[in-house]
């Protein structure tokens, strides 16, 4: 979701539990799923543990994934943090009574290796442009730079950030230590992106009525960086 800055600090969690639980995992349990490498060049050095994830990218009805029972009770404060900043909003109160509560539609752990990157890029489809994508970092170092449009930040853990993904971002780990994410997506219903405000003020947001812009044939600068 575009808005105006690059990052939005939404709070912060005691992740030691959860920490130790990702630590915990073994190594198998990180190399079960390369889609998201495989799919996309840019994540060629990360492995991914899908908690809720379609492979279709779906806006709704997302599918809950065996791995979120693991992480289920460590998760909860992070997931009541996160849906409180956006239900409790103008917007989300706004929109409550025509669309219901918001949701996760996607959730991810995400492991950055040691020495990796992930390479400059922006999120595009419908899902990813009208979702608020937020980071929760686990396990980091301060080798660790977060970019997004000109602003680079070593994220702490426990640090819940909200993102910028329409503008250019991109990951460095520099240390010695691999880095590890909690990814989530989240959805106010019936929100529209800030192109849709600007392009179909009379009609709601939709695959289709959005199309060019999710995939930058028009280029998104409603929230210019500066």
């Amino acid at each position: 979701m575009n808005f105006a800055g690059n990052f939005v600090h939404i709070g912060d969690i005691d992740v030691a539990a959860l920490k130790q639980k990702v630590l915990d995992l073994p190594e198998q349990q990180w190399q079960g799923d390369a889609f998201r490498q495989q799919r996309y060049e840019v994540h060629r050095d990360t492995q991914t543990i899908h908690l809720v994830f379609d492979p279709d990218f779906r806006h709704t009805h997302p599918t809950r994934l065996p791995a979120l029972q693991m992480f289920e009770q460590e998760l909860r404060p992070t997931l009541e943090m996160t849906a409180n900043h956006f239900d409790d909003s103008p917007k989300g109160w706004a929109l409550f009574d025509d669309h219901g509560m918001g949701y996760f539609v996607r959730a991810n752990l995400v492991r950055l290796q040691a020495g990796g990157e992930i390479t400059e890029h922006t999120d595009n489809n419908f899902s990813l442009v009208h979702s608020h994508r937020v980071h929760l970092p686990i396990i980091t170092n301060e080798e660790v730079g977060f970019t997004v449009g000109d602003e680079t930040v070593n994220m702490k853990e426990g640090g819940l950030l909200e993102i910028n993904n329409r503008r250019l971002h991109s990951v460095t780990n520099s240390g010695a230590t691999d880095r590890v994410h909690l990814i989530l997506d989240y959805v106010i219903p019936g929100e529209k992106c800030c192109c849709g405000e600007k392009l179909h003020p009379q009609t709601a947001c939709n695959p289709q009525a959005c199309e060019e812009t999710d995939h930058l044939k028009i280029e998104c600068v409603c929230f210019q960086a500066l």
